[in-house]
Parts: C-alpha cells; structure tokens; sequence
C-alpha cells in the first residue's frame, strides 16, 4: 500500500469528515492510503476561507508532502474546492520535482466542486444570491440547509441518507461572501492532472453549474460524469473508488511519462 500516493479527500461545507469513510474504505481495499479533513468552516462563523486553507495546508498536505515525501492526489468536493485552490501553492510533483524535492500532488480531483478564481467567492458563483436550498440565520452566523436529504442525499438509500441529514451543520456565512485569494490549479504543473467529476443529478450545485465552472476555468480538465446527486461518495461508494483508482493511475502514468 505504502507505494501507492496518498489520497487526501476534503468533504465540502456543511459536510464533516466522517461523511467520507466508506467511501475512503473503497479505496483502501484498492491498496491506497487515505487521509481526510473536515472544513473549519462548518459551525464556526467567525471562520473563512483562509483558515480552511490554512488547516489544510499545516494538518494535512504539508505533513505528508513537506515533512514525508509522499505523493498525493487531492480529492475536493464542493466548496472545498476553494480553500484546496489556495492550500496547493508550490506543491505540484514537477514543480518540487523541479526543486530536487520528494513528493507533492501529482493530481487534482475537483468533484462537483467551484473552480474559483481570484476574487471569486462561492456566492458570486452562484450568481450573486443564496442557493434555494439555503437557510441564511444571520444571528448565528451560519447557512443551514434547508432539506439536507433531498439536496445532498437524494439518491442515497435509507436509512444511510438520514443519517448523514443528521450529520449536516450549518456553514459560515463570511465564508462564503468571501473572496478568494491567489488560487493555484492554474499552475502548468497541473496540465494533464486537472479531473472534474460531473454529478448529473446534483441539486446541490446543478449541472449547468458545475458546466460553467469547468468553462470559464480557461483550462483543460478532464470531465468524468456520474449518475448521481450531490455526494457519490455515500451513493456510489464502490464505482466512485473505481473511478478515483483509474484517474490516480493515469496521473502515474503522466508523471513517469513527464520525468
């Protein structure tokens, strides 16, 4: 297992880490090491961006990368995708590789995740309002969801799906107004290691969304699409670590291809 990269999955907001174990116990039958980290963001509403970046970058990548030399492929899911953005900075394989240094993320996962760019915050992708699905309580400081089950969970089976609605915290409302700094899955070190996962039944974030993410990126990412609501994770544990298996595969491939 050891020799295989590490596969860093980041649940996205409202989410806490839990919500990943099945489907992170998929894939360490396949023979991978997984690690996996709840946002800061989910029911403290004094938090932002940053302070997920941050966590992300000191509890989790840098750990592995800086400090083992281990390769990584980053799973993103949702909005995790805009403190992974940031959280990435230097550590490409063939940027460090470049450095004479071990290890560093070989690829990128973004699945049904916002792909920001500078300035960019979550709401402003969403078009410049809270999603229907919101609960905005402006005295908490925090955005709950309104019917968690048939946002995140509606093709996963029960009684799984209202475990996982009971799971479901509210969200920081600064977060999510906020703009985000310097992003880096721009860098050339991810060309040919960028993955989108398309969830078709999403409600969370609709397809046409996660289209115009993929779009105005103005980079190349390769589309793999899902049957599924807004976390296969818990839906499709098994075809998702199927999927995951053979995407990390091929960005083994592109970095021996690319020594």
């Amino acid at each position: 297992m050891s020799s295989n990269p590490t596969i860093v999955l980041v649940p996205g907001g409202f989410h806490v880490s839990s919500v990943m174990d099945t489907f992170s116990g998929e894939l360490q039958k396949a023979g991978y090491n997984t690690r996996s980290m709840g946002l800061k963001t989910v029911g403290n509403p004094e938090l932002s961006i940053n302070d997920d970046a941050t966590a992300l970058r000191l509890e989790l990548l840098d750990p592995l990368i800086e400090q083992q030399g281990k390769d990584v492929v980053l799973y993103l899911h949702s909005y995790a995708g805009f403190p992974g953005s940031a959280a990435i900075r230097g550590l490409s394989k063939k940027e460090r590789s470049v450095q004479g240094k071990k290890g560093g993320i070989i690829g990128l996962i973004y699945q049904t995740a916002f792909i920001p760019k500078q300035g960019d915050s979550a709401i402003g992708m969403l078009g410049g309002s809270y999603a229907p699905w919101h609960s905005v309580d402006h005295e908490t400081g925090l955005i709950n969801v309104i019917n968690p089950k048939k946002t995140f969970y509606a093709d996963v089976p029960d009684p799984l799906a209202t475990v996982a609605s009971n799971q479901v915290y509210g969200h920081s409302i600064v977060s999510v107004n906020a703009a985000s700094g310097p992003v880096y899955w721009t860098d050339e070190g991810y060309d040919g290691r960028r993955v989108y996962i398309h969830a078709e039944l999403d409600e969370a974030l609709p397809p046409f969304a996660q289209d115009l993410f993929v779009a105005n990126s103005g980079v190349t990412w390769d589309v793999k699409k899902l049957n599924s609501s807004h976390s296969p994770f818990l839906s499709k544990p098994t075809q998702l670590a199927t999927l995951v298996q053979h995407v990390t595969q091929e960005f083994e491939k592109f970095s021996e291809g690319s020594k």
